[in-house]
């Protein structure tokens, strides 16, 4: 996902577990975060958590890219969150993907 969204002309940053990816995006201050549900230390959603409730990552708009996106309980969970912009299923083809994920940064 990394490589076609860099192809897409995004600059995009990776993280190994969501414990980096949150350090990373208080630091980098991102325009969107991406997550998957399973993150190695922790779950997406455990991570949407914490970054809505920083001080200085709330305002960064969050979107859950996953197979578990297809399950209505962790879907559900992941919109439970405000700075959720959307739950994308990651098996969905790239065109889709890429069309929500614009939709969230309010590209079109």
């Amino acid at each position: 996902m990394s490589v076609f969204l860099s192809q897409q002309g995004f600059e995009v940053e990776d993280a190994g577990c969501g414990r980096e990816g949150i350090k990373k995006t208080l630091t980098s201050r991102p325009d969107l975060v991406l997550l998957d549900y399973e993150l190695g230390d922790m779950t997406g959603h455990d991570a949407a958590f914490w970054l809505r409730y920083m001080r200085r990552t709330r305002a960064i708009p969050v979107v859950a890219l996953s197979a578990a996106g297809a399950d209505p309980v962790k879907a559900a969970g992941f919109r439970a969150i405000k700075s959720c912009k959307g739950v994308i299923i990651k098996t969905q083809p790239l065109d889709k993907i890429l069309a929500e994920i614009k939709a969230a940064l309010g590209m079109r």
